[in-house]
Formats: structure tokens, sequence, C-alpha cells
């Protein structure tokens, strides 16, 4: 069974190092398929890391992380939003981005949900695992695989992306077949598996590969697109760290679903101890330190900067310019200019507008995550310029810029790799694990993120410090991570899905309504270009007045010849539906279904289907 599947394995490789590997082009020099067989394959290193290219290959296919996986799961939260709908119109819900962002998929959802055979984001999923389970039987096998050969590393490698596609998994749909062998006659159909067996699986398998892989830079890891042992430490600590939370859990006998924590506490320490050691581990181990600003990280990642050593453990392996839509869809939304972009990009992702006056004024990354402007292209005057068309709920992501990358974006896909785990994360998982526990270690590494946001040194104690307390940590994470697909399973472990989105409802009335903690910040705002920077940057740069609190200065009446215009902003009401505002179907469209009863997907109806009747929704979902 294992080598006729081997023949498949092998053009799946071939074909994934011109996208995951590309410039590696003596890697792509093998032997004909049909005359290697498996002792061959996995008992040599170099094309046994052909068959670990082939489990990558499997991001930057169509309908799975490129396009649908990466791109849609991360939405809606407190902090991040879906946009397309205004002034109490709200989205279609037709779309799979719209339907996931409103908690109220179904199981015929389309848009590659359905699509028969592999070409779905379950089914191409499962064909990495079976790449993986392959690679793994087959070094097990034939490759006598140690720590500190290459054969180990292949198969850390293995194991670490395995665990890396459960664990996806199980965030998206919960209870899941477990298949830990390649598949044989007798295993073709299975039953779901509950999560708790699965996380114990792949904890084991990430301790295993961690102890098996080299460090950065060596074999097989001079970038941060390849797994290091680094990146297994930490895919072990955030695994370990959702698997000691809440998670949607079906309840027995009956068609609903609860939020609940099922392991004991003595399961909890043991667990929360693994993700504290993992992280103590990668800060030991010294490969890695954080970047000297918060912008350096974000503008690094659009120059595909893939060296290590950075802020950086691991990012998606998209080869740069060809696969990937992290600007397309998550950037700052921006008019093609030919220069930049060939094509209009960014803003199917914004921040809720609450977020910006929740950042201290000095945080410097409150300009780089939440911009309240866009950038469009004045056809009069014939250049680019800042644009706050999109009003109070126009605040987009900022950390991804096409002004920023190294080549022109010309299509939909521009290959910028998303950072699947940076340096801050472990600290700040390093901090959350000591906390739980007891410990005493965790105030300064908490304190190390926030020393650099304000810009000042990382080692030395500051004015900007904080105690250690969990909700000063979530806090924290919302501010550091906002837009990096992290905050939804945050609080999804932490039990506060839904509460945290209620809350941001009455966050987003009162900014409105100039009530509670945004009783001080100013309801209208003034704006003006400055004409002289446009012939430093070729685009006219908004200059705005009532974005802080405390800015009540009437401008066209202090300044009545400083060219202000004035706009109302947070109170801002209109009865088009092409204007965004603030206003009560805004806020509340945040979701359509209970978001603690709507976690998770269904099993869409073309799973189901070819399941031979052992694949069935629960949670509430029926067929």
């Amino acid at each position: 069974m294992i080598k006729k599947r081997l023949n498949i394995i092998s053009i799946a490789a071939i074909l994934a190092f011109t996208v995951v590997f590309s410039g590696c082009e003596s890697l792509l020099d093998v032997p004909s398929n049909s005359l290697v067989s498996d002792d061959v394959i996995f008992s040599d290193p170099d094309s046994a890391s052909k068959s670990i290219g082939a489990i990558y290959d499997i991001i930057g296919q169509n309908n799975s992380y490129r396009n649908r996986l990466w791109l849609q799961m991360g939405v809606n939260t407190d902090i991040e939003y879906r946009s397309g709908w205004s002034n109490g119109s709200i989205l279609s819900a037709t779309k799979s981005d719209d339907l996931i962002a409103l908690y109220n998929t179904n199981t015929t959802m389309a848009d590659g949900y359905n699509d028969s055979g592999t070409a779905n984001p379950w089914s191409r999923i499962y064909q990495g695992i079976e790449r993986a389970n392959l690679a793994i039987a087959g070094i097990r096998k034939y490759g006598n695989p140690q720590s500190g050969n290459d054969m180990g590393h292949l198969l850390g490698e293995a194991l670490t992306m395995r665990a890396f596609f459960y664990y996806d998994l199980i965030k998206w749909w919960g209870d899941v077949p477990a298949r830990f062998a390649p598949v044989e006659e007798s295993t073709i159909f299975v039953v779901k598996t509950d999560r708790d067996v699965i996380y114990t699986q792949i904890i084991a398998d990430l301790q295993e590969a961690s102890n098996l892989m080299y460090g950065p830079n060596q074999n097989y890891t001079q970038t941060t697109k390849r797994l290091s042992k680094d990146a297994a430490k930490g895919m072990l600590a955030r695994i370990a760290l959702s698997a000691a939370g809440y998670s949607m859990r079906p309840i027995a006998g009956t068609d609903d679903s609860e939020i609940k924590i099922t392991v004991t506490t003595e399961k909890q320490i043991e667990l929360y101890t693994i993700a504290r050691e993992a992280c103590r581990s990668i800060i030991n181990d010294g490969n890695y330190s954080l970047a000297s600003s918060f912008k350096q990280i974000f503008y690094d990642q659009c120059q595909d900067v893939e060296t290590h050593g950075r802020e950086t453990i691991w990012q998606l392996p998209y080869n740069y310019g060809l696969r990937g839509r992290m600007v397309y869809n998550f950037g700052l939304p921006r008019d093609a200019d030919n220069v930049h972009n060939k094509v209009t990009i960014g803003g199917q992702f914004k921040i809720l507008p609450y977020l910006y006056y929740d950042f201290n004024t000095a945080d410097t990354r409150r300009d780089i995550t939440v911009v309240p402007y866009k950038v469009t292209k004045n056809s009069t005057l014939g250049v680019m310029e800042q644009s706050i068309s999109g009003g109070v709920t126009g605040y987009n992501i900022g950390k991804w810029r096409a002004e920023w990358m190294k080549t022109p974006i010309s299509g939909t896909d521009d290959g910028v790799a998303p950072i699947v785990l940076r340096y801050a994360d472990v600290l700040l998982m390093f901090a959350e694990a000591d906390l739980f526990l007891g410990g005493s270690e965790g105030t300064e590494y908490f304190n190390k993120v926030r020393r650099r946001a304000f810009n000042v040194d990382i080692n030395t104690t500051s004015a900007y410090d904080l105690p250690l307390t969990m909700e000063n940590l979530k806090k924290e994470r919302a501010f550091e991570f906002a837009g990096e697909n992290i905050r939804k399973y945050d609080l999804i472990r932490w039990g506060e899905l839904k509460t945290a989105i209620d809350l941001a409802k009455i966050k987003l009335a009162n900014l409105r309504d100039a009530q509670g903690e945004y009783a001080d910040v100013p309801q209208t705002i003034y704006y003006r270009y400055n004409v002289d920077n446009t012939i430093t940057t070729g685009e006219r740069i908004l200059e705005i007045y009532g974005m802080q609190r405390g800015e009540t200065e009437v401008k066209t009446s202090t300044d009545p010849n400083g060219n202000w215009q004035k706009k109302e902003w947070t109170n801002a009401t209109s009865s088009s539906l092409n204007e965004y505002y603030l206003s009560d179907g805004f806020i509340n469209s945040l979701y359509h279904a209970n978001p603690d009863k709507r976690q998770l997907l269904p099993i869409m109806r073309q799973i189901t289907l070819v399941s031979n009747g052992l694949l069935v929704n629960d949670y509430g979902y029926g067929e």
C-alpha cells in the first residue's frame, strides 16, 4: 500500500518545491517516480526532504490556506471584523467569508467549501495529514532518524506539520477523524475522535519533534519558511494552552453544545507546565529577539525577509509574489497606482474603531495596527491621497502595506508569507502559563513586549510596566496581535468569545454616544492635506485633528485660514447605504447566531455524503 502511494506523493513533492523552496533546483533532480520505491526515498535525506515539501505544498493549494483558511477563519472578534455592511444594512450572508464571520455557517456553504474530491478546505488538510503520515511511516522504517541527523530533523518536520494540521482541524471543526498512520482499506471511513485524544497525540509528537529537529540556520532550516526546533516548541506551547482551555463541546444525547473545560485541574497544570517550559526553552536557546520596532516586523514580512535571528520564528511557506493574499485581503486599502500595486488591494478585514482609543497614545503599535484612512487615487490632481471616506468604521489594518512591498502587487496573490509564530507570542505565552502556575518570572517577559511597544529599553524597568494580571495580559495580546488570526482562538480558549464581542458592542455604542470610558473622545474631526508632503512622498498626506482624546478645538474657527474641513466622526449618521457609521444595525451585526453556539464549522455536506454514513454533524448543526 505504501509503495503505491509513493508515486502520488513523489509527484506532489516535485511540484511542491516549485512553490515552497524555489531556488533549490538541485532538489528537483530526482529519478522517475515509477523507478523510485519507498525504501529508496525514505533512506535518502534529499529525496525524503522532497516528501516533506509535498506536505508544505498543501498550504499553497486552491481552497486551502492560500485563499480560504488563513484569510477567513479569524474574524469576527471583539477587535476585528469582516467589512461589508453599513447603516444597518447587514451582510448578504451568502459568501463563505461573510457566513464564517457572522457565525452563521451551514452545511451547504459554497465558495470552495463544498467542492468535490480533494478541492475543499477539509480535504486539503487531510491531504496534508496523509502526506505527513506517509513520510513519518517511511522515515521511521527506512531512515534511521536520530536527534542530530538529517533524517531525525525530517521526521520532526513531518510530525510538526501533522500537528499543525490537526490543531487547525480542531480549531475549525472540533472533534474530527484521527488518522495517525497512512490510510489503509480498513481506515478509509472512520468516525470522529474526541479532540482530547488528538491533543494528547500531537502534544507527544511535538515533544518528540522538538528533540529531533535542527535549530535555525542549520541544514534544512536556513529560512523561516521551514520549520525548526524552536517552531516546534512554539507550536507545542500554543497547542498545550488550547488543550487546557475552554472549547465548544457537544452535549451527549442532545442536539446542542456547551462551552467548557474538559480536562482535570491536574491535567491543566501539566499542560500549562508544558507550555511554559517549551517557551522557556525557546528563550534560553537565544535564537530570536524582539524586533527593534513594531513596524519592522511587518515591513520585513512585506519585503520577504526570511532569515532567522529576528522576531519571526515560522511563517507559511509561500513563494513571494506567487501564492497567498495577505496584503490583498488584510492590507491597508489602496487604489491601484501602477507603482506599488496594479490592482486595488486591502480592506476586507478591519479593526473595530474603539480599539484605536483604547491604545495609549504613546504606544507605537497603534498607528501601525489601526489606520483611520485608506489610500485613494485623486484623478483630478493625478496623485494618490489618504482618504477618510470610510468614516469611523473605516479603521483599517495597517500592518501590511503595498508601499512596503519589494515587488509591486500585480494580482490577487501577493505571496506575503503569513507569520504563524513570532517571539513576542512566546514571551506572552510564557507569561500566561507562569501566571497560571503561580510563578514569578512571567512579569518581566510580559513587560519586555510592552517596553518595545513604547520604544524604551526592553531590559530596563519603565514607566509603562504593568503588573502581570490576566486582565492586563488579555489586553496586551489584543494590542500586540490585532489582525494576525490569533485573537479569536485566544477568546475561545479563555471561554470569552461571545462575552467579549458583546462587550465590544457596548464599547461601540459608548464611543458613538460619548459615554463611559469614551466620554472624552471628540465626536467631530477636522482634516486637511499638507501639500508639501506630496512632493516628498508622492501622496497627499492627511493631517487630522480630533482623533485624540481632549482635542476639542473647533479648527474652522480657531484657524479659519488653515484649510480645515469638518467631518462628523463617532456620532455620524446618514440615510445613505453607502456611508458607514456606528448605527445600531452595524453594532448588532457583529454576529447573526450566538458565537458560543457557532464557534465551529459544520462538516460540509460534500464530506458527509462520501463518509459512508460515519460522519454526522452535532453541536446543534444537524445535516
